[in-house]
């Protein structure tokens, strides 16, 4: 494929249509995608103004920094981490034009050395306290008369991802036949579809969502979406974070967002010495390098058992 054909913007957006149909191709997460067009986008809107001054050989390093300076200065929200991501998308499409173009154009040397670094922050989550006060409101909201189906369902949502430890869009295309119980281990199997497309196993505990699961499949079949509003949509997924947060703040946590209860079932694990392999295959991470950045940080007191465990054994 020809490097430039036409101005800057429009061949921009011409090898942006074709990396991008090989990003899809790729079955990543919606999500991804949109990051990747959002990134794209804002390249070439800022390469707008220089299309009739320089060509597509004509940017390099410079070009990339006036970039990022650029989004630095638009937006309050473009931090380190950020920066890295754009950083990431860019050099991936500019890989993709020097692997394909017929000019022998070559735009790897334009990110060597360009290293963000960021502080990277342990996940947190809810501790014991607001565990225990969160699955109390729930029992709470279920007792209700009012809305009582939608408040079981909402209760089976939650503890879902907390004990499943779930991505929210990982819960969209469950249903109810979906929890399949183990009796041996008392727990309900999930087979659920990840990033990528990847499926793994994860279970929640039989004696944590048998009531929601009864429940509901009595009153609406085993073919029924977890999902499911009370006029038969499906939640999206901002809807989800308000219902959640606003169920938070009723059972008085001040903390906000799904992917809290993700990342509480996985500093619960740390703290129990489940093994990352374990944990690792639980959340869905591609990489355990992943889940020992974000989870593997063990607290003074599994530092000291551990210590105390090892030279007991041994005297």
């Amino acid at each position: 494929m020809k490097l430039e054909a036409d101005n800057l913007v429009k061949d921009l957006q011409r090898w942006m249509a074709t990396y991008m149909q090989e990003v899809a191709n790729k079955n990543l997460a919606g999500r991804t995608i949109t990051i990747y067009t959002g990134i794209l986008d804002s390249f070439v809107e800022y390469a707008r103004q220089y299309q009739d001054e320089l060509g597509l050989s004509d940017v390099n390093r410079m070009f990339l920094n006036g970039y990022l300076s650029n989004m630095e200065k638009i937006s309050n929200k473009f931090g380190a981490s950020t920066k890295k991501l754009h950083i990431t998308v860019l050099k991936s499409f500019f890989n993709y034009i020097t692997e394909n173009n017929d000019d022998n154009a070559d735009y790897t040397k334009m990110f060597k050395k360009m290293v963000v670094k960021t502080d990277i922050k342990e996940k947190s989550g809810f501790n014991g306290d607001e565990v225990s006060r969160l699955l109390k409101y729930l029992e709470i909201e279920k007792k209700a008369p009012r809305n009582r189906l939608i408040n079981y369902r909402n209760s089976l949502l939650i503890k879902t991802m907390l004990y499943g430890g779930l991505r929210a869009h990982e819960l969209l295309d469950l249903q109810l036949k979906d929890y399949e119980l183990n009796t041996e281990h008392e727990v309900y199997v999930l087979l659920v579809r990840g990033k990528g497309g990847k499926e793994r196993y994860v279970y929640v505990p039989y004696s944590i969502a048998a009531d929601e699961i009864d429940t509901l499949t009595e009153a609406n079949g085993r073919d029924w979406a977890v999902c499911t509003t009370r006029t038969g949509g499906v939640i999206n997924l901002t809807n989800m974070y308000q219902i959640v947060t606003g169920i938070y703040k009723r059972g008085g946590i001040e903390k906000k967002g799904l992917h809290i209860l993700r990342h509480t079932m996985a500093r619960r694990h740390v703290s129990a010495g489940t093994n990352l392999e374990t944990i690792r295959d639980l959340l869905g991470h591609s990489n355990i390098s992943i889940t020992a950045t974000f989870y593997a940080k063990t607290n003074e007191a599994n530092k000291m058992a551990a210590v105390s465990r090892v030279w007991k054994s041994q005297a």
